[in-house]
């Protein structure tokens, strides 16, 4: 990765998912690449599916704009109350504890400029709801795109199936991104 500054609590929350020996923490590519599409998008409304102890979260605030809002879902409360220890007090962010599906399926109407989809559900399940809450112009970011040893052996499949799925979707320009752990950007036409 190329020199950056490094977000405010980023060695905090890396320092507590070791401690809980949480290591799916976002990459910092995708640290990067968050917070440059969050600040191109001034007043952004954010969705990340999949919050985990805020290492992604920690990149999208820094991005977003002073009067800009994100929702970040995760079910596991120990780790989202990691993210909430450090970002309470920003009013920018509602901190939601539920299973990304139920949300999904509860605020099907909601539009956003961009969304980070960093969990099964919006990437592998309810894919159709998530690319419609997209608004004209938004993003959708997604990554765990290459094949990883500890995959479980049907994984790879379900991968490509959604890269090739995704990849001529005619609603959206899509852009794969063969960095870290694989990415890929799509664009609401």
């Amino acid at each position: 990765m190329t020199s950056t500054t490094l977000p405010k609590h980023y060695k905090a929350i890396q320092q507590k998912s070791r401690e809980l020996g949480f290591g799916q923490l976002s990459e910092d590519e995708v640290g990067v690449l968050l917070r440059l599409l969050v600040s191109s998008k001034p007043f952004a409304k954010v969705l990340e599916l999949g919050t985990g102890t805020g290492m992604g979260l920690v990149w999208l605030a820094e991005g977003l704009h002073p009067q800009g809002r994100l929702i970040t879902v995760e079910k596991n409360k120990t780790l989202i109350d990691v993210a909430r220890e450090f970002f309470n007090e920003d009013e920018r962010i509602e901190f939601v504890n539920l299973d990304a599906t139920e949300w999904i399926s509860a605020n099907k109407g909601e539009r956003f400029d961009l969304i980070f989809a960093d969990t099964w559900a919006g990437k592998f399940t309810d894919l159709k709801a998530v690319l419609t809450m997209v608004k004209p112009n938004g993003f959708y970011l997604i990554d765990d795109l290459n094949y990883q040893a500890h995959w479980p052996g049907y994984h790879q499949e379900k991968v490509l199936f959604l890269v090739e799925k995704l990849k001529y979707h005619p609603d959206f320009y899509t852009f794969p991104i063969d960095v870290g752990s694989g990415l890929m950007l799509l664009c609401r036409k």
